[in-house]
């Protein structure tokens, strides 16, 4: 009966995701083309079925990807050039980073550490965090890097702590991370995808500099940041206080008995920070970080380091890379079909029909929030930068605040396949869909609130 019970159950879920898939199928059906559809049906269903857990994300993806080239939607050469781009190698070579900290014990001394100096309450540990994010993201050029190590820590954190994988804990832990290096780094000009917005739209006369790009994007982030803690504390508080109160005279007695660094750790900290530097002195050496950061981590396998041994390639969850590429090649071969031009013809018609600053900036937030949806933030900055500069030009408006809200939204997502650095949190296998989707959900509404505050206060008095 408890069979039957869960057969009828998983079949309803599985109709459900028909539904959807054909739902978003009938939104943007077009007669004439019968490759779009295929695409709308397949890419929904395929994310509806991981979304409800029907799936794994790996089946999900893989088939998806095949489906792709079967049918006919794309070719190969652009189904797999995810695997040409540095996003997965620089996962690759993080995991492999993780690896090391954990077997050396220095994620393991930096989290008890963290547990017994810093975070003795859930909310200390959050604000912790977001603070290790504000310093560290301004040394280091690439949200990536930044999010790798953070993941790291949070995940030791979670050991520390016992949590059970995909439990409230583990989720407010993580996402706690993943906010204090993603939201922190957005205040710093290399670190986010607005530099390619701001490229975009050099030629019409919009000049920007790091100091500048801090100054006209702090208040945003600021609130970003008051949300993300507000949300989480909320969330994990009640759940995650015992656990801190029971493990931070653990952590006290834990590093008592690490006693001092061994050989392996400072080999693995000299290493970690070899390949951190990369990115720092990026401007010096005009060497490309993400490879750079890569080529030093595999050095770790040579006999000049001597950190890593040939098993430790086993522990790495190649899973996830498959899954990043995936979602790299949704964005890809909705490129290649054309979706930015016709997403553009959609949306721009209706922006320019706002006359009112302020709502025509929260409608490019959500037109972002929308393309991210459809597309990858990369393609959207790079597709519909230029239109909604123009529409700032035709309503009288200067084109940063209505740029910055835009790119705003594509800073935010729902589902892990909508932006690459949220798929590193799925990496450490402690966070459950279910609670990002909670999460994610609510914080896309309230950000609302950083841009009313941007449009009304913060860039009418910086006189942009």
């Amino acid at each position: 009966m408890f069979t039957e019970e869960c057969t009828i159950k998983t079949w309803r879920q599985w109709l459900v995701c028909f539904a959807i898939a054909g739902f978003v199928t009938f939104l943007f059906y077009d007669p004439e083309n019968t490759k779009l559809n295929l695409y709308w049906f397949s890419s929904a269903l395929a994310l509806s079925l991981f979304a409800f857990e029907l799936v794994s994300m790996v089946v999900a993806i893989l088939t998806l990807l095949m489906f792709y080239i079967i049918s006919g939607i794309s070719t190969p050469d652009v189904v797999f050039s995810g695997w040409l781009a540095p996003i997965p190698w620089m996962v690759l070579s993080g995991m492999l980073i993780g690896i090391l900290m954990e077997k050396s014990n220095l994620a393991q001394r930096i989290a008890l550490l963290i547990l017994s100096k810093v975070a003795k309450t859930p909310l200390k540990l959050l604000i912790a965090f977001f603070l290790a994010g504000v310093i560290i993201s301004a040394l280091i050029p690439d949200i990536i890097t930044v999010l790798i190590l953070f993941m790291t820590i949070a995940t030791s954190i979670c050991q520390s702590l016992n949590l059970e994988k995909g439990s409230k804990e583990a989720s407010t832990i993580i996402m706690g991370a993943f906010f204090g290096g993603a939201i922190s780094s957005a205040m710093y000009l290399p670190n986010n995808t607005g530099i390619i917005g701001l490229l975009m739209v050099k030629d019409m006369g919009v000049e920007f500099s790091w100091i500048g790009f801090w100054i006209e994007n702090a208040a945003y982030c600021i609130v970003h940041i008051i949300i993300g803690i507000t949300l989480l504390y909320f969330f994990g508080n009640k759940a995650l206080t015992p656990h801190i109160r029971k493990c931070i005279s653990e952590a006290k007695t834990e590093l008592e008995k690490l006693g001092k660094m061994s050989a392996l750790e400072k080999r693995a900290l000299v290493l970690s920070l070899l390949a951190l530097a990369g990115f720092v002195f990026e401007p010096l050496h005009h060497l490309p970080g993400y490879y750079l950061f890569a080529f030093t981590v595999f050095l770790g396998f040579t006999p000049l380091f001597g950190t890593f041994e040939c098993s430790d390639i086993e522990k790495v969850n190649f899973s996830i890379l498959f899954f990043i590429v995936g979602c790299m090649a949704i964005g890809f071969v909705a490129g290649t079909l054309g979706i930015p031009a016709w997403l553009s013809s959609k949306i721009v018609p209706v922006l320019q029909s706002i006359e009112n600053g302020a709502l025509a900036n929260l409608f490019a937030y959500f037109v972002g929030v929308i393309a991210n949806f459809l597309l990858t933030p990369v393609a959207a900055a790079t597709s519909l930068s230029v239109p909604m500069a123009q529409i700032a030009v035709d309503l009288g408006m200067t084109i940063k605040p209505t740029l910055y809200s835009f790119l705003y939204g594509l800073d935010q997502f729902i589902l892990p396949y909508e932006l690459a650095p949220a798929l590193l949190m799925f990496s450490t296998g402690y966070i459950k869909l279910r609670h990002v989707i909670i999460i994610m959900g609510l914080r896309l509404f309230l950000v609302t609130i950083g841009i009313l505050i941007s449009s009304y206060i913060v860039w009418p008095m910086l006189g942009i």
